[in-house]
């Protein structure tokens, strides 16, 4: 006769161990006095002082308003799929930052965003120690952000429209700002007829996540002077060498800041950079002189802040952001206008809520079909939230 329950002799008593060994810590804590229970704890003794974790999201909606341009400005043939509107995760960061003591810290921040595309070479953005001796000495190693233009200078949470200029993504992606690897000393003189900051690094010029491939590095140097504390003016430069090709970069970036009454603020900033394309130069299938490509842009950016005396809104936001940029000016180029007005309301202190509204408008000189060279317009409403 066929056994019908599920289990047989042997299986019994493998279930029985099994719930033996799951009921043995049960046991164990039945025999504990419950009032001495309270006063056992595991204490994990740690070097550091302080441990802080952070973060913040950012989602978004996308809506195309060309025809057969998708939700990123891409052209596309008729009858091509395509997505022309979209909500996405911009951004999802968590950050830790640990005080080692009064003059070491270290910081790990990730961006889990990154997931939704192809996370290759991406999601770890921060990973550095600093440090700290005192105002004008402070050392930091890692992978960071170098100091080489005023929109490094904040997180992309403060940003004013929408998100940074295309010029930042451009000069990041030929290793002169966004993350990268290396060393950097930097300090501040607080003391004297003009305060001052000032940096300059050494990095792997290889953006971020990325092993140096050749001997070359990069040295981005940068000082911001400050006068009457409402106006900043930085300076850049930088020299380095890829593959054995001379690449440099320098420009220079206004900050103007001027509270108008109790509830109205106006601010103002502006930036120009030149430099080597050495991305095109080493993508190109048979290029000539490295000097010939060579990358401009400027930008300006004025911002009026209202403040709310509301115990939920705290302040409404109008910017405009004009840029011009030309990734090749000095061969066959195609200049892009980019149009970017904004709006935004902050819930909280900070921007820790923050609800943004923007229309970007996009026009190249030469449109490309196929191509993300292509004249467009697209809104983008963004929802961020920092804790």
């Amino acid at each position: 006769m066929k056994n019908i329950y599920p289990f047989n002799k042997k299986s019994k008593k493998t279930f029985f161990a099994l719930l033996s060994c799951l009921a043995f810590p049960t046991l164990l804590w039945g025999q504990n006095d419950p009032a001495d229970s309270t006063k056992k704890t595991i204490s994990i003794n740690l070097p550091v002082t302080k441990i802080t974790f952070s973060g913040m999201l950012q989602t978004q909606y996308i809506y195309s308003f060309t025809k057969d341009n998708d939700i990123n400005g891409v052209n596309h043939a008729p009858g091509e799929q395509f997505s022309g509107n979209s909500f996405l995760v911009k951004r999802a960061r968590m950050q830790l930052n640990a005080a080692v003591n009064d003059r070491i810290n270290a910081v790990i921040l990730v961006n889990f965003g990154d997931f939704s595309g192809n996370p290759q070479n991406k999601v770890l953005e921060n990973a550095f120690i600093k440090y700290s001796v005192n105002d004008y000495v402070n050392f930091q190693v890692g992978q960071f952000r170098p100091q080489f233009g005023q929109e490094d200078n904040y997180p992309v949470d403060f940003v004013r429209s929408i998100d940074y200029s295309n010029q930042y993504y451009l000069f990041g992606a030929n290793s002169w700002q966004s993350f990268q690897l290396g060393a950097s000393f930097s300090g501040a003189v607080k003391n004297g007829p003009v305060p001052f900051t000032y940096s300059i690094g050494v990095f792997n010029g290889n953006n971020r996540n990325q092993v140096d491939n050749d001997n070359g590095k990069i040295v981005p140097a940068r000082v911001v002077m400050e006068f009457d504390k409402s106006l900043l003016i930085g300076l850049n430069g930088g020299y380095g060498s890829n593959t054995r090709k001379e690449i440099w970069a320098y420009g220079f970036d206004v900050d103007y800041k001027k509270p108008l009454n109790e509830d109205w603020s106006f601010e103002l900033v502006s930036e120009y950079k030149q430099g080597i394309n050495s991305q095109m130069f080493f993508a190109a299938a048979s290029p000539s002189s490295i000097g010939n490509y060579q990358m401009r842009g400027v930008y300006v950016l004025p911002n009026l802040v209202r403040k709310i005396r509301n115990t939920r809104l705290k302040s409404v936001e109008f910017a405009f952001r004009y840029e011009y940029l030309d990734s090749d000016f000095k061969r066959e180029g195609n200049a892009r206008n980019s149009y970017v007005p904004m709006v935004s309301a902050s819930f909280a202190q900070s921007y820790a809520i923050r609800v943004q509204a923007g229309y970007l408008i996009d026009r190249y000189q030469n449109n490309i079909p196929g191509t993300a060279q292509y004249n467009g317009n697209r809104l983008i409403c963004q929802v961020q939230a920092r804790f």
